[in-house]
């Protein structure tokens, strides 16, 4: 027994020395990303700053704009929208290949020049703002880290505008679009959080599976520290007095607040690190990837297929702008049927069946058009419960209530406990959960910044009780960074000091 405690208090004292400096900055920066976040511009953000869509000049059907790209690859992705005053297709394959047709004459896009980077860049901040600076980047800066969840190549002109706010401006090469917009303000945030919180530098992000084995091994490490740290807490716990709440044995001041704070505050710590360890998926808890590209392709019904649509895209602008404002329009397929999907934002959608030459817009899709699917996706199990959600639950949910209601949520009783949630606007599974991936949602997002229902959407209530963990875990982490510059400081004096040597003594003879 006596070994096992020095080995645990070896273990947590050296890796203590390795990683304090660095839970510091872990805690220091998670109080900026309380309330800020990764400076990415999401797809609501984007259609804001976009114009209305005229497809008046449209010229060419989707099946002719495919033939004028010349494209043999399955696409992914085949969206209709402007670039400056003129309509276009944009196409994106599974090879990753972007093309771009000007849908008034069929001529393919060449690409964005500096000179019309600036001209797209200024429309779109509503000519508020000018370029003064631009720069051609080949590979992917400190502020494109989403660029492949997002759908863009790391060819970008990167734009400085001269107004206020140090507005940089992200137009890609490819497809003419503001792929990315950020001010210095959040550029300064995004330093004292994000970064340094999930490790961030260029040079990491540049390169994802040295930053991924970089996160997983220093909060795997960190993990093993803090399970020593609470198991020392316990051993050394001795009440002197009964009368007295007193009870570390430490005598030194840094020791006994390293001591006091853990005891504490260790708990916190540790689930907080063990679940930074799990946002990096370390366990495969499902649903299956496999599986999941199997469920896509049947809902599909097949590769998308513009050579079924048989409206027409300036047709479908009449229909639709009686209904909204359409700011770009995404052509999917579900179940084998083509169909335009047109967004004024994130909230403001409509759905309009592009297979036959008429057509009524649509907001949301029945209910029942996706019971019989997903019956025929897991054959032999029950449908145990569905309903529609107009508010979140557990497993569905924003923060900042930015998903989108309603949606269908269906459960199976398969082996696995199978979810499925489906958003009604668009026809599309949006998540789908199993045993473990819900387990994983506990250790992970309820550990990690405890968005339990009950308390995210009560505020100020979860930011007293976040913040007042966090200042815990950030006083433990520095006490124990105190004690790393401490013990280092003793080590850098002893080697420093030279070395005394007795005069040899004589004898006579």
């Amino acid at each position: 027994m006596k070994l096992l405690v020095k080995w645990t208090l070896l273990i947590h004292r050296y890796l203590g020395f390795l990683l304090s400096l660095l839970f510091v900055i872990w805690f220091l920066s998670g109080f900026v990303m309380m309330y800020v976040g990764f400076p990415t511009m999401k797809h609501h953000q984007r259609l804001q700053k976009l114009p209305v869509i005229d497809l008046s000049q449209c010229r060419l059907s989707p099946p002719e704009a495919l033939q004028k790209a010349g494209i043999a690859d399955t696409l992914r992705t085949f969206r209709l929208g402007m670039l400056l005053n003129r309509p276009v297709y944009r196409f994106i394959t599974l090879k990753n290949e972007h093309r771009v047709v000007f849908a008034d004459n069929g001529e393919v896009y060449a690409g964005a020049d500096t000179a019309q980077a600036a001209r797209i860049a200024t429309a779109f901040v509503k000519g508020t703002s000018r370029p003064q600076a631009v720069e051609t980047l080949t590979e992917i800066d400190q502020w494109m880290a989403a660029h492949r969840s997002q759908g863009y190549l790391p060819n970008v002109h990167r734009l400085e505008m001269d107004d206020k706010a140090g507005t940089y401006v992200y137009v890609s090469v490819a497809s003419g679009e503001v792929v990315q917009m950020l001010d210095a303000s959040q550029r300064f945030w995004a330093w004292l959080g994000p970064i340094p919180h999930w490790i961030y530098p260029t040079v990491l992000i540049r390169n994802r599976p040295v930053w991924n084995q970089v996160v997983v091994w220093s909060s795997g490490i960190g993990t093993l520290m803090c399970v020593a740290g609470i198991v020392m807490g316990f051993v050394r716990y001795k009440r002197r007095r009964a009368d007295s709440w007193a009870f570390s044995p430490y005598k030194k001041k840094w020791f006994r607040w390293h001591h006091y704070t853990g005891f504490v505050f260790g708990i916190f710590v540790f689930t907080w690190v063990l679940s930074g360890l799990f946002s990096m998926n370390p366990i495969d808890f499902g649903p299956s990837i496999d599986k999941r590209l199997e469920e896509m392709q049947y809902w599909s019904g097949g590769p998308l297929n513009p050579a079924l649509v048989k409206l027409r895209p300036e047709k479908a602008a009449q229909l639709l702008q009686p209904e909204l404002a359409v700011k770009e329009v995404h052509l999917i397929q579900l179940f084998g049927k083509p169909y335009y999907l047109a967004y004024q934002d994130d909230h403001h959608t409509r759905l309009l069946a592009a297979d036959q030459e008429e057509s009524k817009p649509l907001e949301a899709l029945s209910p029942d058009l996706f019971i019989a699917p997903i019956q025929t996706l897991n054959p032999g199990y029950k449908i145990i419960e569905s309903n529609v959600l107009t508010d979140y639950d557990d497993y569905y949910y924003s923060k900042k209530r930015e998903r989108r209601l309603p949606v269908l949520r269906i459960k199976l009783d398969t082996p696995e406990k199978t979810w499925y949630y489906i958003d009604l606007k668009t026809g599309q599974i949006v998540l789908k959960h199993e045993r473990g991936s819900r387990l994983e949602r506990w250790l992970y997002h309820g550990l990690h910044s405890l968005d339990f229902r009950f308390l995210l959407y009560k505020r100020p209530l979860w930011d007293i009780v976040v913040g007042t963990l966090m200042l815990g875990g950030t006083l433990v982490s520095l006490t124990g960074l105190v004690l790393t510059w401490k013990w280092l400081r003793r080590k850098f004096r002893r080697k420093s000091k030279p070395k005394r040597y007795k005069r040899p003594v004589r004898l006579g003879i």
